[in-house]
């Protein structure tokens, strides 16, 4: 099995597999939403789809990066940090942590809690794809892609420490969403990026995409995926808002939502800082 330090790529051949990645992505996610809603067009109940959207985007995402890496570059999936995961009881634990630390914050920010109206049928789809497909396909698919294939791409072209950058700063501009003002890409790209390098030190650290995949994949569950909305309006379609008396941009995350509000960034800084210190201490034993 090769490793990090034997595994060398060439400047251009780390931008081809990037760009391969992310073009496996954007195709599966298609394919999985297509396949997923003929089936509920079909018959298939909106729930069972929903979940079986997410299993098949994973399944394509998994298969396809398996198929680059044995294939094409002859380099196993673990050296992506696609590999059996070491036990990090830490990791687990901040997974959910940070949202509910997000949450517990705004509770110092006066604002109201309100519950939707939402038949159970509604609700069952709603959690079933927040957990499903918003929620844990998503983190583990984009983890795969962006901490596992690209940030691995790079640091075999240059450097760690461009690694946990780029790639980063990537995934806050692929977050620019049509229509935003300029303080509201500011923002997101601000958050992005902060989240992307806590993402990577958390998988630097642990060798393994899959505690920034749970991290991303919790997150996305509570914060975006429907249970819960923070915003300063309420939003019908959530089952859980928590409407702030302020729309303040800082507070609300402005044009993007609340991933990209001063709570979230902060949010986002401590748990960074604390993978990057465990990294240091490792470096200092």
């Amino acid at each position: 099995m090769s490793s990090s330090k034997q595994t060398k790529f060439s400047g251009t051949k780390a931008a081809g597999v990037s760009i391969l990645a992310l073009c496996l992505l954007a195709f599966s996610q298609l394919l999985a939403l297509l396949i997923g809603n003929m089936l509920v067009a079909g018959g298939m109940s909106a729930v069972t789809g929903n979940i079986f959207t997410g299993i098949l985007y994973v399944g394509l995402v998994l298969g396809g990066v398996f198929l680059i890496c044995k294939k094409m570059l002859k380099i196993p999936m673990a050296d992506f940090k696609i590999g059996k995961p070491d036990l990090y009881p830490f990791w687990i634990i901040a997974a959910f942590a940070m949202p509910l630390l997000v949450i517990l914050i705004y509770q110092l920010f006066a604002g109201t809690w309100q519950q939707s109206t939402l038949e159970a049928e509604t609700l069952k789809q709603l959690v079933a794809g927040s957990v499903a497909y918003l929620g844990l396909a998503t983190g583990i698919v984009e983890e795969t892609v962006f901490r596992g294939i690209i940030m691995s791409s790079v640091e075999y072209a240059w450097n760690r420490k461009i690694a946990v950058i780029a790639p980063s700063v990537l995934f806050g501009c692929l977050h620019i969403e049509e229509g935003m003002s300029i303080p509201g890409m500011i923002q997101v790209v601000i958050a992005g990026s902060l989240v992307g390098i806590l993402f990577s030190l958390v998988t630097c650290y642990t060798g393994t995409i899959w505690y920034s995949a749970l991290m991303h994949g919790i997150w996305n569950c509570l914060m975006i995926g429907g249970l819960i909305h923070i915003g300063s309006a309420a939003d019908s379609a959530v089952w859980y808002n928590y409407v702030l008396d302020t729309d303040s941009f800082l507070l609300t995350g402005g044009d993007f939502g609340v991933e990209s509000s001063v709570i979230s960034i902060a949010a986002y800084l401590i748990f960074a800082v604390i993978a990057f210190l465990l990294l240091q201490k490792r470096k200092e034993a």
